[in-house]
């Protein structure tokens, strides 16, 4: 506890993000240490850093945070922290700390995702595809977004399966609040994770990162259905950038409105691999 404490606080430090969390723990091992280095570093007098650490907003926030998971309400790891996923190594810049409802499960993940506003064939493509993925083995992994990420998770749930939901809020925060069921399901069943800690509401910018942390997550990426300016598209990049298999649903034949599948078309003139639904 007392290092992950560190390196929540860390993580917070101004100056520090991602890639010089990651930087500050390969290099000093232990986020106390890498804490006391950059605060030595950092803050020049004890007035300065008794202003910055004991009455800011954001140490209010971490005292809360720390105490949630004092009391069992939450659980956290930091970057190359035992239980932190391999996986999210792949990326450049690693969430420095994530938070989650349970543990997270060492298995193999396919993420499914598409729009939050469903055209008349996606949910069965959804279904479908759903289908196709946990014949294969997989756990599915997903936003809690309303639309394609909601169906993905009600059919792992459904069947059975494990599948986690990454977040673009804090765990205490429901968005889309109609989901406030599913989530309930999925911390019975499944995990919810996120970077953000707990009070964070949504936010634009929340969404787009959010999405790099699924890509690193799965195996497999599964595009349903996207439009050429979404959050599915800023998905399939990440995958393509970590080397993760990229799948595409062929949008349906005569579909009634072309503009809604027009990120799976670039996708598969780009070379992405067509998921073949049964």
């Amino acid at each position: 506890m007392r290092e992950f404490a560190a390196a929540l606080r860390l993580s917070r430090e101004k100056g520090v993000g991602a890639a010089t969390f990651r930087r500050l723990i390969d290099e000093y091992g232990f986020p106390s240490a890498a804490l006391r280095f950059w605060r030595r570093k950092s803050i020049k007098t004890s007035e300065l850093a008794a202003v910055s650490l004991n009455k800011s907003p954001t140490a209010e926030r971490i005292k809360d945070t720390l105490k949630m998971i004092r009391s069992g309400q939450l659980l956290g790891w930091y970057y190359s922290q035992p239980g932190y996923p391999d996986q999210l190594k792949d990326l450049g810049e690693p969430p420095p700390v994530f938070f989650a409802s349970a543990p997270l499960r060492l298995v193999k993940y396919a993420a499914v995702v598409g729009a939050r506003h469903l055209a008349p064939e996606t949910p069965m493509m959804v279904a479908a595809a759903c289908r196709v993925l946990m014949n294969q083995g997989y756990a599915l992994v997903s936003g809690g977004a309303a639309g394609v990420d909601s169906l993905a998770h009600q059919a792992a749930l459904d069947a059975g399966f494990y599948t986690l939901a990454v977040l673009g809020t804090g765990l205490d925060i429901v968005y889309p609040a109609g989901n406030l069921d599913l989530f309930k399901r999925i911390r019975e069943a499944g995990a919810l994770m996120t970077e953000l800690m707990p009070g964070a509401r949504p936010a634009r910018s929340f969404f787009p990162t959010r999405n790099r942390i699924i890509a690193a997550m799965a195996e497999t990426v599964v595009v349903i259905q996207a439009s050429l300016q979404s959050g599915s598209m800023i998905t399939a990049g990440w995958a393509r950038r970590l080397n993760r298999r990229l799948l595409v649903v062929q949008p349906p034949p005569g579909a009634q409105d072309p503009e809604l599948w027009a990120g799976n078309r670039q996708l598969l003139e780009s070379g992405a691999e067509a998921l073949l639904l049964k």
